[in-house]
Formats: C-alpha cells, sequence, structure tokens
C-alpha cells in the first residue's frame, strides 16, 4: 500500500505522517508491521523531495558570494577523491581525509565539528540554532537535503 501518493512538499509528507501516525501507532493500538512500511515509505518520499530540490551551481554561486576564500577552497578541493563535499540547506560540509588541509579550511572560515567529524561552514549571518539534542549527519540531510559537490573548477566559481 501506498502510504505518500500524491505527496510533493515535505510539509505535506510530514503532514501526512502525523496523520498516519495517530492512526497506525503501536501505542495507539495500531500495527507494528505498517508502522515500518509507514516509516520506509516516508524516509523515501522525503529523500525524493529534497533531491528534487537539490541545489544549482546558480544557487550554490549565490551562497558563496562573498566568500572568495570558501569559493577557492572548494574549488581546489572539489577534485580531491579524497575529500567529500556536501552541501545541506545553506551549510557546506566536508569530510573524508581532511588531516592534511586542516588550516587550509581553517583559514577559510570553516570550523570543526567534533560529533559529526565534519568540517562546516556557514555565512555568518546565520544564527546557530540550538536543539536539545544533537543532530547526526544523516538527519540533518535528511532535513535540509544534500548534495554532493564535485569538480567546481568545470563551472568557474573563482571570479
Amino acid at each position: 500500500m501506498l502510504y505518500f501518493e500524491g505527496i510533493t512538499t515535505p510539509e505535506e509528507a510530514k503532514a501526512k505522517y502525523r496523520e498516519l501516525a495517530k492512526q497506525y501507532h503501536p501505542d495507539l493500538c495500531g500495527s507494528v508491521e505498517i508502522m515500518k512500511a509507514i516509516n520506509a515509505q516516508y524516509d523515501e518520499i522525503l529523500l525524493g523531495i529534497y533531491q528534487t530540490s537539490g541545489k544549482s551551481i546558480t544557487e550554490i554561486e549565490e551562497l558563496l558570494a562573498d566568500a572568495l576564500a570558501v569559493r577557492i577552497i572548494l574549488a581546489e578541493f572539489s577534485i580531491n577523491p579524497l575529500l567529500v563535499i556536501e552541501l545541506c540547506g545553506t551549510w557546506i560540509w566536508i569530510t573524508g581525509e581532511t588531516r592534511a588541509v586542516k588550516e587550509e579550511l581553517k583559514q577559510a572560515g570553516f570550523r570543526w565539528s567534533p560529533n559529526k567529524l565534519a568540517w562546516y561552514w556557514r555565512r555568518d549571518t546565520e544564527l546557530k540554532r540550538s536543539h536539545r539534542y544533537s543532530w547526526d549527519m544523516e538527519k540533518i540531510r535528511n532535513y535540509h537535503g544534500q548534495q554532493k559537490i564535485s569538480n567546481l573548477k568545470q563551472y568557474s566559481l573563482i571570479a
């Protein structure tokens, strides 16, 4: 059974999920198996929605308009196969073998997240939101969407 047919936005998916959880959650006399199926379909629909709303090169350029150092770092690092660069929302995350480029990342304004074992960059104008709990990278990817960045040199992102 398809529980999320016709859903096209994260808001619609979340509303539908809440409705289904009230109806089928095991704590409310529902079925464990049905709830597992709903959870799996919910994850899939959100992933599909976020992938189809992936960031374009234009959006990346707008995000980095005032951050020349970050643009240079990303252009250089995006061709390194040992580094994984991801755009999640308006934050840039770098994972992989980063020890060799640690100082360059610091100089470009990246910060180290020990909980996620990843470097991140965000605009200074963005406020850090505190949560009662720490989000792991998978939750960040699912919530904000994710796009891997590779070989930005081909797009001439350096002004």
